[in-house]
């Protein structure tokens, strides 16, 4: 049986930074990211030096930020995402991952802010 943990979910609006895992093409993005923490203060902060890492600089953080208990993982990404359920982690890697103390992201909901040429 798996170990119930507390995940916070928080939602950032985004920006692409040199040497980036977003893709060249995108600049900017909305990302919910799944983090543990003592609290909500401690998982966002988490967050926000995992996104700097990889390259994506936080505009804002959206709110509000929410909490789930970790065996509720594969149940909100189907609710969420249910055209990408064999795109995330399942349930044993996230669970991995969040027991290592890593950020996972959800999908990143690109966008450009050039204007289109007409």
């Amino acid at each position: 049986m798996s170990e119930n943990m507390r995940i916070f979910i928080i939602s950032f609006h985004v920006r692409r930074m040199d040497n980036s895992i977003m893709p060249v093409e995108h600049s900017n993005a909305y990302v919910t990211c799944y983090s543990t923490g003592n609290n909500y203060t401690d998982a966002t902060e988490k967050a926000l030096s995992n996104l700097v890492t990889d390259g994506i600089y936080p505009e804002e953080i959206l709110q509000p930020i929410y909490e789930m208990d970790s065996v509720d993982w594969m149940q909100h990404v189907s609710d969420k995402w249910p055209d990408l359920v064999n795109s995330m982690p399942n349930q044993v890697n996230f669970e991995s991952a969040m027991k290592r103390g890593e950020v996972v992201y959800g999908p990143f909901g690109l966008y450009n802010t050039e204007k289109i040429k007409e």
